[in-house]
C-alpha cells in the first residue's frame, strides 16, 4: 500500500524533492488529516481558501455553475489531487466551486501560512508552484484561440471544454435545452438533433435537463475528426 509520501511525491508541487526532504517539511509544518465519508460536503463554493489542500485517496465530485444558475457542471477527479490551487493567492480567495465527496477519501491540509513561512524556502517547491499556476493561466489562453465556433458540433464541445477544470473523464453537465440552445447561438431542434446523434455514436447520455460525456477525451477526438471532415469536404467542393 502506497505511504503519505509516495502519494505527496506524486504532486505536482512536491516533484523534484526527495523522501528525506518531504520528510523534513512535514516536521516543520502543522498537517491537518481529514476523512469524509461518500455524500458529504467538503467545500462550498464562496468558503475561504487558506489552506492547500491535498486529495490522498477516494473521488472527488466538483460542482461549478455560472452566476445565474442556468447550468451545473459536474467533474469527478480521483487522488492524487490538489483542491483548487490557484484560489489560495489573489484578488479572490474564494473556493468558485462545490466538492463533494463522490466516494470515501482522505485529505490532507496545510494552512496558508506555512506555504509562506516553511514551504516557500525550498527552490523546488517554488519552481513547482509557479509551474502549476503558469501551465494553468496557458492552458485557458490557449482556449481562447483553439476553440473553433464555425459549426454547431464544435460550439458544442466548446462549450464544455471552456468550462472544465479536468480536461479528461466523466461530466455531467446540468442545464435546459432552452438555455443550452440560447448560450452557444443555435436553435433548440438543432441541438437536439445533434446532441441525439452523439448519444447513438454512445459519446453522451441524455436525461431529462442532463447531459451525461462518459469521456472528455472522446468527445474532443470526435470534434477533431469531424472538423477534419469538414475541412476535407471543403476542399474537393473548391477544386
Amino acid at each position: 500500500m502506497e505511504t503519505m509520501y509516495e502519494t505527496l511525491l506524486k504532486m505536482p508541487l512536491f516533484q523534484g524533492l526527495s523522501e528525506e526532504e518531504v520528510t523534513r517539511i512535514i516536521g516543520k509544518v502543522k498537517l491537518h488529516f481529514q476523512k469524509y465519508r461518500a455524500g458529504s460536503v467538503i467545500f462550498k463554493r464562496g468558503d475561504i481558501c487558506d489552506s492547500l489542500t491535498f486529495l490522498l485517496k477516494g473521488e472527488l465530485m466538483m460542482e461549478s455553475s455560472d452566476k445565474d444558475n442556468n447550468f451545473v457542471l459536474k467533474e469527478f477527479e480521483e487522488a492524487p489531487a490538489l483542491i483548487e490551487l490557484h484560489s489560495l493567492f489573489g484578488i479572490n480567495t474564494n473556493y468558485f466551486s462545490n466538492y463533494i465527496a463522490e466516494t470515501d477519501v482522505d485529505l490532507i491540509s496545510i494552512d496558508k501560512s506555512f506555504i509562506l513561512t516553511e514551504l516557500d524556502k525550498y527552490d523546488i517547491f517554488r519552481l513547482n508552484f509557479r509551474n502549476v499556476i503558469s501551465n494553468r493561466a496557458q492552458q485557458l489562453h490557449e482556449k481562447l484561440w483553439q476553440n473553433n465556433y464555425s459549426c454547431l458540433e464544435s460550439k458544442m464541445v466548446d462549450f464544455l471544454l471552456d468550462r472544465c477544470e479536468i480536461s479528461f473523464g466523466k461530466k455531467q453537465l446540468k442545464i435546459k435545452m432552452e438555455d443550452f440552445a440560447l448560450i452557444i447561438g443555435e436553435t433548440r431542434l438543432s441541438v437536439s438533433k445533434c446532441l441525439n446523434n452523439l448519444e447513438k455514436e454512445g459519446l453522451v447520455f441524455l436525461r431529462r435537463t442532463e447531459i451525461e460525456i462518459p469521456d472528455l477525451n472522446l468527445l474532443k477526438e470526435w470534434k477533431n475528426r469531424f472538423l477534419e471532415s469538414l475541412s476535407c469536404n471543403k476542399e474537393i467542393v473548391n477544386q
